[in-house]
């Protein structure tokens, strides 16, 4: 009798590590106010911590990356998801602003970049070969979801009780939920279970040969996809960050940024799930074309249209385009490069999405403190998501994996 394939249980072990981590490491601007009220901590300089933390993630995806190369994802993915629990109890401990920078800037960004996407993109790759894009899509909806979950939920308990209990129990959530789910279902590879990648038994497929780092270095391929990549960076944060801000200059309330931030979390769910559905009939390469042209358009409705109901168009449009992007861009590179080399060429990825990332924040306050608004950072994303655009058309495709017969 054969045993149902493991693969779903990855992904859904996925799905729920990508929903604490998310949740978790995107919690960080909620705790701002009440860490000022409680000790007097500058808001700009408890925001260095964001990009601290941004930095030593993106630094650390390709240490991560290399990792996983030499022990498997589940080993990494287990550490990185309990430290980031760890270092969100110890924060229910501060006292000093140095406590804060370690807990969240250090040890959460480091735990984050072992159990983030990337992490959970080479586990799912493993597994998946013909369906990898669909899979990838699916699980990188936790994303997505433990924004829409964690974000209420810390409001709620910072409003309710205080911060140091909303840091216990987020905590808590990665340390007893998170990481046993992570030891006792995932394997690192289908061959771990007596299987093969789509839980085919009858075929093997064909994918990339398994290349190093170096020789992806090397390629045009890989820095085409990366640099397209990057400049996803670099406008999802500068979203991110800045739009709060930018909501309360248009004369909107405090709360508009979260609430745009969740509508924006919710449309980038549906697209998540449509992307998956139609990536093998429609191609890796033209959604992602698709998706940075609609990201394009969303920046320069924002540059040319700045009012609080154009804010929530933008939500809509914008997350349409967001997450989603991250899967697609996976699942192009593991075609290209092989998935047995996936840790430290993805991680490399990131750490450039990164870079580009905290550029786009840095930018957005300086251009915002330079010029009195957001016009020109906004203008400075949509040049760079032109660049994306072009850059994605040139991706070179691998083809679908097709089976062949293993004769015994």
């Amino acid at each position: 009798m054969t045993n149902a394939f493991s693969g779903t249980k990855m992904v859904a072990v996925s799905f729920i590590t990508l929903m604490g981590a998310f949740g978790l490491n995107l919690t960080a601007g909620q705790f701002f106010a009440p860490l000022n009220d409680a000790y007097g901590w500058d808001l700009a300089i408890l925001s260095l911590a964001v990009s601290l933390n941004m930095i030593i993630w993106g630094v650390f995806q390709p240490i991560m990356g290399k990792l996983i190369d030499k022990f498997g994802p589940k080993s990494v993915i287990t550490g990185s998801a309990a430290l980031m629990g760890i270092a969100f109890i110890l924060s229910a401990t501060i006292t000093q602003l140095w406590q804060f920078f370690l807990y969240y800037g250090v040890f959460t960004a480091i735990g984050f970049a072992g159990c983030g996407s990337m992490a959970n993109s080479v586990l799912i790759s493993r597994w998946y070969v013909k369906k990898r894009a669909k899979m990838l899509s699916r699980s990188s909806m936790g994303m997505n979801i433990g924004q829409l979950i964690l974000l209420p939920l810390t409001g709620f308990l910072i409003a309710s009780t205080s911060f140091q209990t909303a840091f216990v129990v987020l905590g808590f959530i990665m340390l007893v939920i998170v990481v046993p789910i992570i030891c006792i279902v995932v394997k690192n590879n289908p061959s771990d279970d007596n299987q093969l990648p789509d839980g085919d038994s009858t075929s093997l497929y064909t994918e990339a040969r398994s290349v190093s780092l170096m020789e992806a270095l090397k390629s045009s391929d890989f820095w085409i996809a990366t640099l397209g990549f990057a400049t996803c960076g670099f406008t999802l944060y500068l979203v991110t960050m800045h739009i709060p801000s930018f909501a309360v200059d248009l004369g909107g309330g405090e709360s508009l940024g979260g609430k745009l931030l969740g509508i924006a979390a919710l449309a980038s769910a549906c697209s998540m799930w449509m992307t998956g559905q139609f990536t093998r009939k429609i191609g890796k390469k033209n959604l992602l074309v698709f998706l940075y042209v609609v990201r394009l358009l969303a920046f320069l409705w924002l540059a040319l249209s700045p009012g609080i109901w154009q804010l929530y168009v933008f939500a809509v449009v914008y997350g349409v385009s967001s997450m989603p992007i991250i899967p697609l861009v996976t699942g192009i590179i593991g075609d290209r490069f092989g998935k047995n080399a996936m840790g430290s060429i993805l991680g490399f990825s990131w750490f450039i999405h990164q870079v580009f990332a905290a550029l786009g924040v840095f930018l957005g306050g300086y251009l915002r403190t330079m010029t009195g608004n957001y016009e020109t950072a906004f203008w400075s994303g949509a040049v760079l998501l032109v660049f994306g655009v072009i850059l994605t058309t040139l991706i070179k495709e691998q083809p679908v994996p097709v089976s062949s017969k293993v004769t015994v």
